[in-house]
């Protein structure tokens, strides 16, 4: 066991061993306090959810399950929604995980690179056959499919309107109390700052294909029994909302 390992035993153990009691104690109030600021900015959604007492104790709790293992908090947090999962708030609060997948992903599209269209390799659209191109997506953007209304819930935290914040919250508490339709939502990043939004299961499919490296005949090809789907309308909202790269030939 190396020194840090010896120390965070120390932190979360009955015994200080070789460290003094009232270093680790201060230690332990430091890391916590750390922890749980690093925690508030990475998954607000989950802080707003949780009073202060039942936040608190999660963080202890999460510190024992996935020490921070480098200088930047931010950088803190990927399983985050894993642990989530597995702890007994799940029990009461099931959607709390995929929320906290939702928070990360915006986290990282945050503090993601900027990245704009090459609007030149459009051109391919007109050369190639869809089964030969690839469309490559933003990093920045994230799909997620879940069984619960994670954009009202997401919106009913963070929409800068009152008054779609309120609509928010009514049409998720409405929806976890009589029953939850299963959605999709996307986090994307058009500028500077990323955004969250509920996209129709069509797009969601066709963009999780491209995400997964089809070419863009077989994502098309995934979603050709919906009607709701026009890849038109898509590549305009793409192209406006910095959703693709670039479209380049397969190899």
């Amino acid at each position: 066991m190396n020194e840090q390992q010896r120390l965070l035993a120390a932190i979360w153990g009955d015994d200080a061993g070789e460290f003094s009691t009232q270093g680790i104690a201060i230690y332990r109030r430091n890391l916590l306090a750390n922890a749980q600021r690093s925690l508030a900015l990475s998954f607000p959604t989950i802080f707003e959810l949780l009073d202060s007492n039942v936040s608190e104790q999660l963080v202890a709790d999460f510190l024992r399950f996935s020490p921070p293992s480098q200088g930047d908090w931010g950088q803190w947090g990927a399983v985050f929604s894993a642990f989530l999962s597995q702890h007994e708030l799940s029990d009461d609060y099931a959607y709390l995980a995929d929320c906290a997948a939702l928070d990360w992903a915006v986290h990282q599209a945050l503090h993601g690179e900027d990245l704009a269209l090459d609007s030149e390799s459009l051109q391919q659209l007109a050369e190639g056959e869809p089964a030969q191109l690839t469309v490559v997506i933003n990093p920045n953007v994230v799909i997620m499919m879940s069984e619960y209304p994670l954009v009202d819930i997401f919106d009913a935290h963070h929409h800068t309107d009152e008054t779609m914040r309120n609509d928010a919250l009514h049409r998720a508490q409405a929806q976890l109390r009589d029953g939850c339709v299963p959605s999709a939502a996307m986090v994307y990043r058009p500028e500077y700052q990323p955004r969250v939004s509920l996209i129709p299961t069509s797009e969601a499919m066709f963009m999780q294909a491209l995400l997964a490296n089809k070419s863009l005949g077989e994502a098309l090809d995934r979603v050709s029994d919906f009607s709701d789907f026009s890849f038109e309308q898509w590549l305009v909202k793409a192209i406006e909302n910095n959703f693709i790269v670039r479209l380049a030939p397969r190899p």
